[in-house]
């Protein structure tokens, strides 16, 4: 591959799943941000009243016990999914090969569930939200999620595409987002 056409510019599907998604969380959390400027004297911006009697501290321990919880399996998730993909298939760089170039993975964290790199984003912004006590982060979980969701749903058309039946089977066998106890082998 030339180092001009690994660097060209395309609005295809590679833009669509690999930077649309860092794209419109960046844009959304900006506009948290912003709003979080011009109307911190109007809204209390914690995520739970600071006091409560008789155990005012009580309330932010649990915030950041769930916190924990769900950053580690947000770094958990992405982390699995990444190893189990392989470092250029997560920076994209085989979206436009074509299906004898490259194989559809179903191992590791994919035989758990189709998009655990995914989950492990959609797990991680209200975990830090939840850490750091800031409500604009939890704004940006719910906004973007369900842009996110919609995305996959591209990918899954241009996987469904590029894969043909292989990736039906596996679409068909493994969980779209939420994993099952189990793991699932396919073939």
């Amino acid at each position: 591959m030339s180092e001009s056409s690994r660097w060209s510019w395309s609005w295809g599907p590679r833009f669509a799943i690999i930077f649309l998604p860092n794209i419109l969380y960046f844009v959304i959390l900006g506009i948290g941000l912003v709003l979080t400027r011009y109307l911190t004297p109007l809204i209390p911006w914690q995520l739970l009243p600071i006091v409560i009697y008789p155990y005012p501290w009580i309330w932010r321990y649990i915030e950041l016990f769930a916190g924990m919880i769900l950053l580690i399996l947000a770094v958990m998730f992405i982390v699995w999914g990444v190893t189990s993909m392989g470092r250029k298939r997560a920076q994209g760089e085989e979206i436009n090969l074509s299906r004898r170039s490259s194989q559809l993975v179903t191992t590791g964290a994919y035989s758990y569930c189709r998009h655990p790199q995914t989950l492990g984003f959609i797990l991680a912004t209200p975990a830090i939200a939840l850490l750091f006590d800031f409500v604009p982060l939890l704004i940006v979980a719910i906004v973007f999620t369900p842009l996110q969701l919609a995305l996959l749903g591209y990918e899954e058309i241009e996987l469904l595409r590029r894969f043909g039946d292989s990736y039906g089977k596996y679409r068909e066998a493994v969980p779209f987002l939420i994993p099952r106890g189990k793991r699932v082998v396919t073939s």
